[in-house]
């Protein structure tokens, strides 16, 4: 019986050796790809070429009006005219309010009653000096009395046009918070005026991209609100200082908005063109790494491949630039790189 038993395993154990080795000799298959020795092998192949070389830097910036203010009451009155449609574009100069300003009126116009009156006495005065009939000094008084009321006077004209709230510059009115008739106390705000026509974005941008920062620098930002559309710009001022805490710089980018697409305080995303220019590039796929140096196989016009050793610059998803170590139109492999050695032949596939 115990015979039986060692014969058993015995019979198990080839069983599972011829079994072991047919799976290895089916991988073995796999891998060469069911070719004899010699023959070539597989591979995909693409030309190293001339392309743009593009870096950008992406961040999240906040859409700024060009400029953007509050409306406010520079008294306390009663608001006798409002001129407000909430949305509508007004002029630089324009009346947006008017305060009750009849006392204001009535100062000024009894200011210009006395200095009337006291240029009258000066010319008298004058006339008398000449002929020695009065003292110099009663010209000097009522010279000083005319140069009170016409500062007095000043400050009464500039208080009259305070009552009027005039658009500082050409915009956009926003939503209405006071009615016509109200009282309203002074620094009441009455609505905001943004100038849209043009937007400014606000973003952040590492220190380490501040030597390559430039104003001038293109950038192109997109919204949740309109997908992918992006919105050109470009850069309009880099902040003189970093924040200590994050390390980064504060950069301001201006774009054209006359359609009013964007708003203010939109979130926007934001890619900032670093650098563009022609350079020498390969696909990522074609690196062979050896320690601490790159290698390419290049196929030549017999289709034998060569190892050549490259000396790489920028990246950029998906390419790599060669400073180094290939010319324009070199044929290299992208796919198949572990299948072959330097001076094996090549079927090429594509390309």
């Amino acid at each position: 019986m115990a015979q039986k038993h060692s014969r058993l395993i015995w019979v198990i154990l080839i069983a599972i050796g011829c079994f072991v080795g047919y799976l290895a000799w089916q991988s073995q298959e796999t891998v060469s790809g069911g070719r004899g020795p010699g023959q070539p092998v597989a591979v995909l192949t693409a030309l190293a070429s001339y392309q743009p070389m593009v870096r950008d830097v992406n961040a999240l910036g906040t859409g700024i009006a060009n400029h953007s203010i509050q409306l406010t009451a520079p008294a306390s009155d009663f608001l006798v005219e409002l001129h407000v449609s909430e949305g509508q574009f007004v002029e630089q100069g324009q009346i947006i309010a008017r305060l009750n300003d009849v006392q204001q009126r009535a100062r000024v116009a009894e200011l210009e009653a006395v200095l009337v009156d006291q240029r009258r006495q000066m010319a008298r005065l004058t006339n008398l000096a000449t002929t020695q009939a009065t003292a110099q000094s009663m010209l000097d008084e009522q010279q000083t009395r005319v140069n009170t009321t016409l500062a007095q006077l000043d400050i009464a004209r500039s208080q009259l046009a305070d009552m009027t709230i005039k658009a500082p510059f050409s915009g956009y009115l926003g939503l209405r918070n006071v009615s016509q008739g109200a009282f309203i106390n002074s620094g009441t705000v009455l609505t905001t005026l943004d100038d849209m026509q043009t937007l400014r974005v606000e973003f952040s941008v590492a220190e380490r991209y501040l030597a390559e920062l430039a104003v001038g620098m293109p950038i192109q930002v997109t919204n949740a609100a309109y997908g992918n559309t992006a919105f050109a710009g470009k850069v309009s001022a880099i902040d003189t200082r970093l924040d200590p805490v994050t390390r980064s710089v504060r950069v301001h980018g201006s774009i054209d908005n006359s359609d009013l697409r964007l708003r203010p305080g939109m979130l926007l995303n934001v890619q900032l063109q670093l650098e563009k220019r022609e350079a020498l590039q390969i696909s990522e796929k074609a690196l062979v790494p050896q320690q601490d140096r790159q290698y390419v196989f290049v196929v030549d016009a017999d289709n034998k491949v060569k190892q050549v050793s490259v000396q790489l610059g920028q990246r950029i998803p998906g390419w790599v630039e060669v400073i180094s170590g290939l010319n324009v139109n070199d044929e290299v492999v992208i796919e198949g790189t572990q299948k072959i050695r330097d001076g094996a032949t090549v079927n090429k596939v594509g390309g």
